[in-house]
C-alpha cells in the first residue's frame, strides 16, 4: 500500500510545480478578489498546512520545516524549496504509515489522509488559476489541464 499512497503523493506534488512553474512571477500578485490570498499566498498556505498537519502528528516528521508568516508574499524560489521540503517530509510520513497502517493522529486509513491533502491542494491551485485567469494571465494548456499531462516530463522536476 506505501508505494501506491507515495505515487499518488507524488503525482500530486508534480501538479503543484507544473502550476508553480508556469506563472510568472509578476502573477504570482493576481488575486481573484480584493480580499483574497494572492497567488503566491495559496502556494505558501499549501506550505503552512503541510507543516501544521505535521506538527500535529508529532515533532519527528518536522524537521527544521517552517511556516511563511502570515501575509507573507514569497517569490516562487522561496515557495519551491518550502514546498519541496514540506513534501519529502509528507512523503515520510506516510511511507511510516505503509508500514504501520496509521497515521498518528488520524483516526482512519492512511489513504484518507492523503485524500484531504489531495483535495485541499487541489482547491488551492484552482484557486490560484481563477486568480490567475481573471488577472488576464495565460498559461499553457498543459498546465490549465494539467491533470491529463501529469506524466509530462516538465512536471517532474
Amino acid at each position: 500500500m506505501s508505494d501506491e499512497i507515495l505515487e499518488a503523493w507524488r503525482v500530486n506534488n508534480r501538479m503543484n510545480f507544473l502550476l508553480l512553474d508556469a506563472i510568472p512571477a509578476k502573477a504570482l500578485e493576481a488575486r481573484y478578489s480584493p480580499r483574497t490570498r494572492s497567488v503566491a499566498s495559496q502556494f505558501a498556505h499549501v506550505h503552512n498546512n503541510r507543516v501544521y498537519h505535521l506538527e500535529k502528528r508529532g515533532p519527528n516528521g518536522i524537521g527544521s520545516l517552517e511556516s511563511f508568516p502570515r501575509g507573507a508574499q514569497p517569490g516562487k524560489r522561496e515557495l519551491r524549496a518550502a514546498l519541496k521540503a514540506s513534501e519529502k517530509a509528507i512523503a515520510d510520513m506516510f511511507d511510516v504509515s505503509g508500514k504501520t497502517g496509521k497515521i498518528r493522529g488520524w483516526k482512519d486509513a492512511p489513504t484518507t489522509y492523503l485524500g484531504y491533502f489531495i483535495a485541499h491542494e487541489a482547491h488551492h491551485r484552482a484557486l490560484a488559476l481563477v486568480a490567475l485567469r481573471l488577472s488576464g494571465t495565460k498559461l499553457p494548456k498543459d498546465v490549465t489541464y494539467g491533470i491529463w499531462y501529469w506524466r509530462d516530463k516538465k512536471a517532474e522536476k
